[in-house]
């Protein structure tokens, strides 16, 4: 497993780096518009497996949303999501024997729908701004060194469960293992391609990427758990499907996006 896991890592991050730093505009939107479409398909398999029409509608909804979000239209995503409202309900009316259920899958769909249709573009829209293609590295490598960190610092001093109705597996000490992991490996980013980030706000990013990526990573083993499932996938070697992969970094992308053009506007 870690082998796996090692191998797969060491293809991922220069593959990445070359894709974040040097894909053209439209081919990078095209490329994530592939990422939202197997993770949307992903997440509806877990959380309407019995229901097609439903999670093929919800699939839609959320490609469409994306779509708005990647072109930068909120008219298009506001529309979007205004008829998944609307259509929800109106799907929930055509199943009037059973209003609890129906209701519960529309609330299912649109938690789908908002979680990855509006999160995961807003790595095209991080990457749209002044030093988006370091932005968007320093975020995702962030991410990923915070989850190193907490695995490798989990395994040799883990003793203290961190969220064990949710992740057995986790532990306070990881937590804190996933921070250190977030700052070495952000100073690292700052100091080879991104000199132009101060060293205080380095670290105080990696303290807020760490906290948001073990979160997210936490809310997605929620939903499998709710969902009744392992791995939301398959396609990444080691890692499971795209979800299981991005549930750390959906989060600190929103975060260091709005902070970027916050702080900066």
């Amino acid at each position: 497993m870690l082998r796996t896991r090692l191998v797969t890592a060491a293809v991922a991050i220069p593959s990445l780096w070359l894709l974040v730093q040097f894909l053209p505009a439209a081919l990078f939107a095209g490329f994530i518009g592939a990422v939202v479409a197997v993770a949307l398909y992903e997440y509806f398999a877990m959380a309407l497996p019995t229901t097609p029409l439903e999670r093929t509608v919800g699939i839609l909804y959320g490609l469409v949303l994306a779509a708005g979000v990647i072109a930068r239209r909120p008219e298009i995503w506001g529309a979007a999501l205004a008829v998944a409202v609307v259509g929800g309900f109106v799907l929930t009316l055509l199943h009037h024997t059973d209003l609890g259920a129906a209701v519960q899958r529309h609330g299912l769909t649109l938690l789908g729908i908002l979680y990855i249709g509006f999160f995961v573009p807003h790595v095209v829209l991080l990457r749209g701004i002044p030093y988006g293609w370091q932005w968007v590295l320093l975020t995702l490598f962030t991410a990923m060194g915070s989850d190193s960190g907490a695995y490798f610092a989990g395994r040799t001093w883990g003793r203290h469960k961190l969220a064990p109705a949710v992740s057995p597996s986790k532990t306070v000490e990881g937590a804190f293992g996933g921070v250190g992991g977030a700052i070495a490996t952000a100073i690292i980013c700052q100091l080879i391609f991104f000199p132009a980030l101060g060293r205080r706000e380095t670290l105080l990013l990696a303290v807020a990427i760490s906290v948001l990526a073990q979160f997210g990573d936490l809310a997605e083993s929620v939903l499998k758990r709710a969902f009744g499932a392992k791995d939301s996938g398959w396609i990444i070697p080691g890692h499971g499907g795209i979800l299981d992969r991005l549930d750390s970094m959906l989060l600190p992308v929103v975060f260091v996006y709005y902070y970027a053009v916050l702080s900066r506007g």
